[in-house]
């Protein structure tokens, strides 16, 4: 389970005792869908910050950069760790925009699930569609966030269709958005559950639907359930549905959990990150859905003469596996190398192995060298944290690991 420790910029950061406590989670999406936004919803939802900041403003945690501040867009991967029902959440904030690819798929390296955020409000690209496909070819678990519900062009059932003529026929909504009588979207209907769930002041307060809503959930509850159960490892569960057996709801959820988690099934969530509508949900899909990095296959490992290893798992007692996934230069800091630790533990002020190998078609030059790292941190933006150690299956910060490059092994 994680540590709870305080939320705030400075001091000490989140920390997993064990892979099982850890959720790593990539945010993958076009520039402009509300990936950063997200990020904001989520760590207010968690208390993790006390005031949700705005693109507009350059206030955002993960967009700290000034030309990230000036263009008001992602150009650089992002670290936001958070807790939430005791497990670390570490959230991965992508850039979207086609030039910083690179930075995308560190992220996706780094992590063991992806959220795909989807704007209702303008076309989706094809560059969404094709990180999608390269995801399941790898067999990560992935989850649609469906945002700006609140924009004047929003088009939620557009674009849902939208999502599952490119993504396929098991990408189906876990909530029906609601609307009050102006319009806007004030809460969700949960398609299992059938109970609405409203959003004010910051608060969720739970209800039963109106005759007219539960009419509308009862039309699309039943693609929901079937989608399910198709997934089930229970064969007999769709014979006694067609038979007209009402299903538990215990039954259904952990079917629905198990099928994400085995990549094979995709909820998507609706969220109005301005008012927090559906993060208490999405934080559910995250925490209770989506597989520990312990569930995850480890990667392919060699030794540095090239033979295959493959006697190596997510366990912080084994020895130590770690790929660096990101390189970076703070001002005050220095050399900053963000690294997934695979197996072992790291900790402050061990001599590590640092290996690079096989990268000579990037530019870099191969090397074998041992290393004695300093501190260990939790970046939350460009705030470094503090930890006493990373486990197995976390991701840290390393300050001042002079040789290591980006792709380079620790061990």
């Amino acid at each position: 389970m994680a540590e709870r420790t305080p939320a705030t910029a400075t001091g000490t950061g989140p920390v997993a005792e064990q892979p099982d406590g850890v959720r790593n989670v990539v945010l993958v999406g076009h520039t402009g869908a509300g990936k950063t936004t997200l990020v904001e919803a989520l760590l207010v939802g968690t208390g993790t910050s006390h005031r949700a900041g705005r693109v507009e403003d350059g206030t955002t945690v993960t967009d700290f950069d000034d030309a990230e501040r000036r263009q008001q867009r992602s150009v650089s991967l992002a670290l936001a760790p958070f807790v939430y029902e005791g497990i670390k959440v570490n959230l991965l904030d992508a850039p979207g925009y086609a030039d910083f690819v690179g930075d995308l798929r560190a992220g996706l390296r780094a992590a063991d699930c992806a959220l795909f955020v989807v704007s209702t409000a303008e076309p989706m690209d094809g560059t969404t569609k094709m990180l999608w496909q390269e995801c399941a070819a790898v067999g990560m678990p992935r989850a649609v966030v469906l945002t700006k519900l609140d924009h004047p062009r929003s088009d939620y059932d557009g674009t849902l269709a939208a999502c599952q003529d490119a993504f396929g026929d098991k990408v189906l909504p876990l909530y029906l958005p609601v609307r009050n009588d102006s319009g806007d979207v004030h809460g969700l209907i949960g398609m299992l559950s059938g109970r609405q769930f409203t959003y004010a002041d910051g608060k969720r307060s739970e209800s039963e639907p109106t005759d007219e809503q539960r009419s509308a959930l009862e039309d699309a509850r039943g693609s929901l359930i079937e989608g399910v159960i198709e997934e089930s490892e229970d064969e007999s569960l769709m014979d006694r549905y067609l038979s007209g057996e009402e299903i538990d709801q215990k039954v259904l959820v952990d079917d629905l959990e198990t099928a994400v988690a085995h990549a094979s099934f995709h909820p998507v969530i609706p969220v109005c990150s301005g008012t927090g509508v559906g993060t208490a949900e999405l934080l559910e899909i995250i925490t209770s859905a989506f597989p520990s990095p312990a569930e995850h296959v480890m990667p392919d490992v060699t030794t540095v003469d090239g033979k295959a290893r493959s006697d190596l798992t997510c366990d912080p007692d084994g020895p130590l596996l770690a790929e660096v996934v990101k390189t970076t230069s703070d001002p005050y800091v220095g050399r900053v190398s963000l690294v997934r630790v695979f197996s072992g533990t790291l900790r402050p002020d061990m001599t590590v192995h640092v290996s690079g190998h096989f990268l000579a078609d990037r530019g870099h030059e191969q090397h074998d060298e041992d290393e004695k790292i300093g501190g260990l941190t939790s970046p939350l933006g460009k705030a470094h944290r503090n930890i006493s150690h990373a486990v197995a299956g976390d991701i840290c910060a390393i300050a001042k690991l002079s040789k290591a490059e980006t792709g380079d092994t620790l061990s």
